[in-house]
């Protein structure tokens, strides 16, 4: 294994040590309904599961990201984002 691959290894890994925190932050501005904060939180996620190999959590993350940006419901897209990043957490 290279020096970058071991370094993106241990990014991965501190990303998904990460997932019930950053699970809690998505609930929390779910139950205030602060869209900005759930866009901006899931537009910065899709990038970053993107980088470490996790295309389902970026595809969920930007299309919750469009929900709160267009004032559409957000419970289906919220609630398969939050599953993903849990399934994340127990691998």
């Amino acid at each position: 294994m290279t020096d970058i691959e071991r370094k993106m290894a241990e990014l991965a890994a501190r990303f998904a040590a990460r997932a019930d925190e950053e699970r809690a932050a998505f609930t929390a501005s779910l139950a205030a309904g602060d869209r900005t904060a759930i866009a901006a939180r899931a537009h910065r996620l899709a990038g970053i599961a993107g980088m470490y190999g996790h295309p389902l959590i970026t595809e969920a993350a930007l299309a919750l990201e469009a929900a709160a940006e267009e004032g559409h419901a957000m419970d289906a897209e919220a609630q398969h984002f939050l599953a993903l990043l849990a399934g994340l957490q127990a691998s």
